[in-house]
């Protein structure tokens, strides 16, 4: 097997080749930098970002852009088993509906960041990277993620229709996803008193009244 057909066969078309998952037998790391080096060069390849290479997929109008999202999620919110951070800002209020916006920017709550907030950038995107306000599981994740919204989200007061009716949307899914009552009222108290007013000037608090 080539070194080009073993790098298909272990990450596939359009997926992350990160450079220090590549073992290629025996060779050395100088030796794989070098064959990745003439593979970029023939155009086999593509770089993303420092490191980070992939099989271009061909369409039939050129190429498929790679998305970033498949090295974000890995490096600060899931490995497929643990979970370690979610969506915060602009890009939950898109995502609960409260927002038509589509931020250029991608906020994150994550266990994987030291500092408080930091910019930086995967590719072309733009990535905040927000400590966590408690350490995220899978057990809490919906829960910490609700509570982030409800930090974040406009007074109840100034909500039309259209908002008012998402947030009892997003509100009913957390529900369905295993948050409680109990686990908002715990997680509540590492979180801005407006979360907890949020949740009882709207009403969703309610929801998990029974």
């Amino acid at each position: 097997m080539t070194f080009s057909e073993y790098l298909m066969d272990t990450f596939g078309v359009n997926e992350p080749i990160a450079i220090e998952d590549i073992r290629y037998e025996k060779y050395s790391r100088q030796w794989i930098y070098k064959r990745i080096k003439d593979l970029v060069d023939k155009g086999d390849i593509r770089r993303f970002d420092r490191g980070i290479y992939y099989f271009p997929q061909k369409m039939p109008w050129g190429e498929a852009a790679f998305d970033p999202y498949k090295i974000v999620y890995p490096r600060f919110i899931t490995d497929g088993n643990d979970v370690y951070g979610y969506i915060t800002g602009l890009s939950l209020w898109n995502e609960s509906g409260l927002s038509t916006q589509v931020p250029n920017l991608l906020e994150i709550a994550t266990n994987n960041e030291t500092t408080r907030v930091r910019d930086i950038y995967v590719g072309w995107q733009r990535v905040r990277a927000r400590r966590s306000r408690a350490k995220i599981t899978k057990e809490n994740e919906k829960t910490l993620q609700f509570l982030d919204l409800m930090a974040i989200m406009q007074p109840p007061k100034e909500m039309d229709e259209t908002e008012r009716f998402m947030l009892e949307k997003f509100s009913m899914k957390a529900k369905e996803a295993g948050v409680t009552k109990e686990s908002l009222m715990f997680y509540s108290q590492v979180f801005p008193a407006r979360a907890t007013k949020n949740m009882i000037e709207s009403g969703v608090i309610y929801d998990y009244a029974y």
